[in-house]
């Protein structure tokens, strides 16, 4: 176990740096008004990354094919996850249902 005070200095400057990143644009969203076409084009971000997410891990490019192989594991749990998706359109749901679905087939599987 690390004991050292520069380890926990250091642990706790990163925390606080991470945590400044990731939650002070969501209050800076209700503060600044931003122009109409950057709205219509943040509002559309999280469906574009989670896009690049969902096809980046549906396909195995690791064979020796040319053409990528679908990967059933991540299929499986990507398919109750979109529709959970369609049918509640809650992204924080959506992640979570992935999570479970990926966690059990790897369970059982």
């Amino acid at each position: 176990m690390i004991t050292s005070q520069p380890f926990y200095t250091v642990l706790i400057f990163a925390t606080g740096v991470t945590l400044l990143i990731r939650i002070l644009p969501f209050f800076l969203v209700n503060i600044i008004k931003f122009p109409k076409w950057l709205e219509l084009f943040l509002h559309y971000l999280p469906l574009t990354m989670m896009t690049a997410l969902f096809f980046d891990n549906l396909f195995d490019k690791t064979s020796a094919s040319i053409f990528p192989i679908l990967n059933f594991e991540n299929f499986f749990a990507i398919v109750p996850a979109l529709i959970i998706g369609y049918l509640k359109k809650s992204l924080i749901l959506v992640v979570l249902v992935g999570i479970v679905c990926m966690a059990g087939i790897r369970f059982f599987w």
